[in-house]
């Protein structure tokens, strides 16, 4: 195995670990706008998609004769729990869960931008191929969710008891 080659199995290993994290962010995300279709529907398609996305990176380490870090994983995933449960503003509510949902997918275009001209170099294309559409299906989700900040603000006033609270443009 070259350099390269262990560089990219690497780079494998880290978009794993990359993707528990999307997985776990998503599913709380997914509990706190439970009552919502309209933020529901895109991130549990999204969900799903990022679960075939690890499915596709487990497949990609076999071929290169590894498997994914227990400890990478598991520090990611430490990370998502630790900061649902104890974070500063773990009653914020819907909006803190989309912030965090919006972060995670941009975070997942990042790893899989780099992993994507990394598997190039090193002549994958079936790596250079997950991890365009990796990035293809963040751009979309970020797009979705940029597109429902006032939804998931008003989930969040409402969970809140501020429901009556003014809108953009309203006098106070």
């Amino acid at each position: 195995m070259t350099g390269l080659d262990r560089r990219l199995v690497t780079a494998l290993k880290d978009a794993h670990a990359l993707q528990q994290h999307v997985q776990a962010v998503l599913s709380e995300t997914l509990t706190s706008v439970a009552d919502e279709p309209e933020l529901c529907r895109p991130l549990g398609h999204f969900a799903e998609r990022s679960r075939a996305h690890t499915r596709e990176i487990e497949d990609r380490l076999r071929a290169h004769g590894a498997s994914a870090s227990l400890v990478r994983d598991a520090g990611w995933l430490f990370a998502s729990v630790a900061e649902a449960a104890f974070g500063p503003g773990h009653r914020a509510g819907a909006a803190k869960y989309v912030r965090d949902a919006y972060s995670a997918v941009h975070l997942q275009i990042a790893v899989g931008e780099l992993l994507r001209r990394l598997a190039e170099r090193a002549g994958d294309m079936e790596t250079a191929r997950i991890a365009a559409g990796m990035c293809a299906d963040g751009q979309e989700m970020s797009r979705e969710l940029a597109q429902s900040w006032d939804l998931a603000l008003e989930i969040s006033l409402r969970e809140h008891g501020l429901g009556d609270a003014g809108r953009p443009g309203e006098g106070r």
